[in-house]
């Protein structure tokens, strides 16, 4: 079973400034359509191959430090599916990971920033 976070404790989190990374797994051209705050972005298509990177080579890429494997790393697409995929790939490289299954589809709910699509 994968992990999972809902809106509240992803909110909860967001408020209370802890230590997280929140990933967006979604294709660029998607990202038209609004991000979570604070939110990075790393394609699902080259996902598996960033947490191999080294921290160095992965800061030059996505210019935001690669997440420590302690560290809690939440993942979003559109719907839920293409991030709980990638949710399973960083639990089986030894990341702390959860999928946030509602992804924009519910966040676009709470923050007119974000549209469905």
């Amino acid at each position: 079973m994968i992990p999972h976070i809902d809106l509240q404790e992803l909110k909860m989190l967001m408020q209370k400034k802890k230590s997280y990374a929140l990933i967006d797994v979604r294709e660029k051209e998607e990202l038209s359509h609004g991000m979570i705050p604070g939110a990075k972005h790393i394609p699902l298509g080259g996902f598996e191959e960033a947490l191999d990177l080294d921290a160095k080579t992965f800061l030059e890429l996505y210019h935001f430090p690669k997440p420590k494997k302690e560290e809690l790393l939440i993942l979003y697409c559109r719907t839920g599916n293409r991030s709980e995929f990638a949710t399973r790939i960083a639990i089986s490289k030894g990341f702390n990971a959860k999928n946030y299954h509602g992804s924009i589809w519910e966040w676009s709910t709470i923050d007119k920033n974000v549209k469905r699509y």
